[in-house]
């Protein structure tokens, strides 16, 4: 059962997906009572969001590595988990080596699991949260508002895990989905979609979201053209360089200028793929048998055609491509990362008068959002608006990195009695038995590295 109506809390937590899981998560652990934790959000399961978007992209396999997991303290590990699962050495032995990744079936049932044990569901208000307002009597709080201006309560400290923007869209393509004629033909790489095996496709980059939907495509006989803005980016096996999901390359990440960080996140942010097997087969399957093929530029036009789409393509770099019937084009372009495209973030920017550049919010070393946050009250952003502080804070990894310093200096703040060593430790060990019954009752995903 959820609340059935606003409550004052300690620690409010805006958003219903992966964040909001792992601060949660991380508060009851170290010492807060569930009832001190109140989560906003319509979603009855943390994981619903991302697993719509899996699902979509056919994604079977996560990037993340075996440390990038749902319960409160890293060890046990994601892959000690699934050997003991199942029972197996072959888990550990490929974590050695850098070649495990947790399947997606896995790791949302561990999610779940904790989630369910912990009572996140119980302390949820099915709220989508519009605003929150700065109070400082008769002590420093805020107070949340529904996106119909309904009141959700007050809370002393804050964090806002709303997740990503929008699906981006390149702007020939954004122009054409306004056409009812060609809309159902173009979408992107995270949408419903499905391949004709007679038809010509079109996916745009060579991320590992466009990366999935060659691999897609290609299962079902169809054709695919992978067009690319630049050449082929590097391969890497992470979100980012892997020096950045260590304290020492975060803190020199933060000694740069805000404006060099956000030149730096274009860098190495960047749509780029780890190297896996299964991909690599089926695209040289495809280039043997003429159905796969790369071509460099950008779409600049698109009209109907007598495959379905008749699309133009200019090459900045060399000779233009021109004219292509088509079936269908995929968009592998990922979410627009402005925070101006939240609605509650342009109103707190707009009424707050807070700092933005290039959409993005000049956050406070420890996520904080200026001119707001306090250290008696603390209001905090997650997920990928915290980039620019945190390079992965878009990964399982980066959510719970910025989720155990936002819970600690809560706790810092309202003086709580920590849970004892021996507590916290069991609560994770039993966490960890009851993940492990819940792996072993899903298919195990087959490892591509």
């Amino acid at each position: 059962m959820t609340l059935a109506g606003p409550r004052d809390s300690t620690i409010a937590i805006v958003g219903d997906g992966f964040g909001s899981a792992l601060v949660y998560t991380t508060a009851v652990y170290l010492g807060f009572r569930p009832e001190q934790v109140t989560v906003y959000g319509p979603n009855a399961n943390p994981v619903e969001t991302y697993q719509q978007f899996a699902y979509n992209l056919g994604q079977t396999i996560l990037r993340s590595e075996s440390e990038s997991h749902f319960l409160p303290a890293d060890w046990p590990t994601f892959a000690q988990l699934d050997a003991w699962a199942r029972r197996s050495p072959a888990p550990l032995l490929r974590s050695v080596r850098r070649r495990y990744n947790p399947g997606v079936a896995e790791i949302l049932a561990e999610a779940t699991t904790v989630q369910r044990r912990l009572g996140w569901d119980a302390n949820r208000l099915p709220a989508r949260i519009g605003w929150l307002q700065r109070e400082q009597h008769p002590t420093p709080h805020f107070t949340l508002y529904d996106e119909q201006a309904n009141y959700a309560g007050r809370a002393r400290h804050v964090m806002l895990a709303i997740g990503h923007g929008p699906l981006a869209y390149p702007p020939a393509l954004a122009r054409a989905r306004e056409d009812p004629s060609l809309a159902d033909r173009i979408v992107q790489a995270y949408e419903p979609k499905a391949y004709d095996p007679e038809g010509r496709y079109v996916v745009i980059g060579a991320g590992i979201a466009s990366v999935n939907e060659w691999a897609n495509a290609l299962d079902t006989g169809a054709k695919v053209i992978s067009l690319l803005r630049s050449p082929i980016p590097d391969e890497q096996d992470l979100n980012t360089p892997r020096c950045f999901f260590e304290a020492l390359g975060i803190d020199a990440f933060q000694s740069l200028p805000f404006d060099r960080r956000l030149a730096f996140l274009g860098q190495i942010l960047k749509g780029t793929a780890p190297r896996r097997r299964g991909w690599e087969q089926r695209v040289r399957e495809g280039r043997e048998q003429g159905r796969f093929e790369q071509l460099m530029g950008e779409i600049d036009e698109i009209l109907p055609g007598p495959a379905g789409l008749r699309i133009h393509i200019s090459n900045r770099h060399g000779p233009d491509p021109g004219w292509l019937d088509v079936t269908g084009v995929v968009a592998g372009t990922g979410f627009q990362k402005s925070g101006l495209t939240l609605p509650l973030l342009r109103r707190l920017v707009q009424f707050y008068d807070l700092p933005v550049e290039e959409g993005r919010l000049l956050l406070r070393g420890n996520c904080g959002v200026p001119r707001l946050d306090r250290p008696d009250s603390r209001l905090c952003m997650m997920g990928i608006h915290a980039n620019p502080v945190i390079p992965h804070g878009d990964t399982i990894a980066g959510l719970k990195y910025v989720a155990r310093r936002f819970v600690a200096d809560c706790a810092r703040a309202e003086r709580i009695r920590y849970r004892r060593f021996p507590s916290r430790l069991r609560l994770q060990l039993s966490l960890a038995g009851s993940s492990v019954d819940a792996i072993r009752r899903v298919r195990r995903a087959e490892q591509l590295a």
